[in-house]
């Protein structure tokens, strides 16, 4: 009996690692604002700090795993700011497009932040008041998809934190608005980020802007990060077939006992 249920066991920690990766394999879009040349333990060719660069940090965000990389750049000027498309492997979005840009000249940098350090060392942020936001525009993502968006945007000594709001696409559900009254991610969603999913348009388009806190006078901008959701008919199907799997496992060991 005890081998049966150890079998048992085993079979279930195999089904639950095969459902993890089938379901979450999506390519995990990394992007980090405010670079220094203290922000990451990597780099592109084993380079030092660049531009429009992406770079592998130690520690965790709210999506992903320690030891991702971020597609890091230092400022966003008033123009469009290019950046490169990696994921968090460091391997090419391939057809996706990035461009961030503000509504009011440069973004200047700023020191501050605890965890991730990375993340909210340096942000960017806008000094010309409220009313001015920032523009990530999104191009040759997967046509009429959700994807779970997190946007990192806080800086407590002038309580700065984010509005975000979907301007191409849909919003779908989830939190909007972060006060940036901490800047350390485990003390959950609301503070130093959003959360929220939003479905692309029919050419792949999402455009998402942060239009700040309405009680600061200045508008902030640290990251965020994107992914595809998986829908609904892929995880049925996926779990049908895993328990289809695990069926046919646990008849051909109660045979073989």
């Amino acid at each position: 009996m005890k081998t049966k249920l150890i079998k048992l066991s085993l079979c279930s920690c195999t089904l639950a690692i095969c459902l993890s990766s089938t379901l979450y394999a999506q390519p995990l879009l990394n992007v980090k604002i405010g670079e220094t040349a203290s922000d990451y333990t990597g780099g592109v060719g084993g380079g030092g700090p660049e531009v429009n660069g992406a770079y592998q940090e130690s520690a965790a965000a709210v999506l992903g795993s320690a030891n991702s990389w971020w597609n890091e750049y230092a400022y966003v000027g008033g123009t469009p700011f290019n950046v490169s498309v990696v994921d968090s492997g460091d391997n090419a979005i391939a057809g996706v497009t990035l461009t961030v840009s503000n509504s009011s000249g440069v973004g200047t940098k700023t020191t501050a932040g605890t965890n991730p350090n990375f993340l909210f060392q340096n942000g960017s942020y806008q000094n010309a008041g409220v009313g001015d936001y920032y523009t990530i525009t999104l191009a040759g993502l997967a046509a009429n998809t959700e994807y779970e968006f997190v946007g990192y945007a806080a800086r407590t000594s002038s309580s700065a934190g984010a509005t975000w709001a979907v301007t191409t696409g849909t919003l779908d559900s989830g939190t909007t608005s972060n006060n940036g009254t901490s800047m350390d991610i485990t003390t959950g969603v609301g503070k130093s980020y959003s959360e929220f999913f939003a479905n692309t348009d029919g050419s792949g388009n999402l455009v998402v802007t942060d239009s700040g806190n309405p009680s600061s006078s200045i508008t902030v901008l640290d990251g965020f990060q994107l992914v595809a959701v998986p829908e609904p008919s892929t995880i049925a199907l996926t779990l049908t077939a895993l328990g289809l799997l695990a069926g046919r496992i646990l008849i051909r060991r109660q045979q073989n006992v």
